[in-house]
């Protein structure tokens, strides 16, 4: 699959939405008994996606906003994701230098099926799966974080929101506080599901997410080391414009993906990209992994291609 910026219209988040069809059917002229009630309607939004194992989509995310620009919010990677096939997800730790790696290495475990079932009993246990999805309560600050989880239940994902550090040691069911216990619980998956984690594997994206734009700026000391982009597509035509025209967003995938993993493996914070010596042009990138689902380019620029 080559670039793209476009975003399948069953990948956007779309809240609240919720759809019920009622069917009756008679028979002949025998007398119709008397219909049943209709059954309670679950109000919690949902997105309908491809169920667990089919590749379409990720089966839980967590993720975290905040009042800054946007440029500086796609640098922000997941806090943790659990892909359509099992794999629990998160950032690997890196030296504290700079200019540190282009691309912050993944890890990846499996997550067994019994895994899977606590962190929905979990969510179910403190009150977060009842209809509600804004847990945020009284305790934001303004321009503090804010997090969301996202959730597959019943072949469905549910969105919801509140405060990433809200704690009690008994929370109440529904509360702010449960919604930080069950974050908290997510995060730290190894030592809250001891037994339901394969060992850990270093994960290699099979897409990226890239923003394309100024080169970095010098720093003392330190020389930008220049690297030719590997792909066909121009970089000063990839993807598509946000922040004021000021870059460009879009998505590698597939081939291309695998191409340019080892470029970004050999680059740095301070590489320039070009794509011919003889141009003076170089751009900078800031580059995100992502995997099936995602698309920061629309969830964070409303990007639409």
């Amino acid at each position: 699959m080559r670039l793209s910026s476009a975003i399948p219209a069953a990948r956007r988040l779309v809240l609240p939405f919720v759809a019920v069809a009622l069917v009756a059917a008679c028979g002949g002229g025998a007398a119709s008994p008397t219909p049943a009630p209709p059954s309670p309607v679950n109000p919690t939004p949902v997105i309908p996606v491809p169920s667990p194992g089919e590749g379409g989509t990720y089966w839980l995310r967590m993720t975290t906003f905040q009042a800054i620009p946007p440029v500086n919010l796609f640098a922000v990677p997941s806090t943790a994701t659990i892909t359509g096939d099992g794999q629990y997800l998160v950032q690997g730790a890196v030296p504290a230098i700079y200019p540190g790696p282009l691309v912050m290495p993944l890890f990846g475990r499996q997550v067994s099926d019994a895994g899977r079932a606590q962190i929905l009993a979990w969510a179910d246990e403190l009150g977060l799966l009842s209809g509600k999805t804004d847990f945020m309560g009284d305790g934001g600050l303004p321009g503090g974080i804010t997090g969301q989880i996202e959730l597959t239940v019943d072949g469905r994902l549910v969105a919801l929101r509140g405060l990433p550090d809200a704690s009690s040691p008994d929370p109440k069911p529904g509360s702010p506080e449960a919604f930080g216990t069950l974050w908290q619980r997510i995060a730290n998956l190894p030592q809250t599901l001891p037994g339901e984690l394969g060992p850990e594997q270093p994960y290699t994206p099979n897409a990226y997410a890239i923003l394309v734009g100024e080169p970095p700026a010098p720093q003392d000391g330190m020389t930008a080391s220049l690297m030719d982009w590997p792909l066909e597509m121009p970089l000063a035509t990839f993807g598509g414009p946000v922040a004021n025209n000021t870059a460009r967003c879009g998505l590698v995938e597939g081939e291309d993906a695998a191409t340019l993993t080892p470029a970004l493996a050999q680059a740095n914070q301070l590489t320039m990209w070009t794509q011919d010596p003889e141009f003076s042009v170089a751009y900078g990138l800031t580059v995100r992994p992502i995997v099936a689902g995602e698309n920061p380019c629309a969830e964070i620029f409303g990007l639409a291609g």
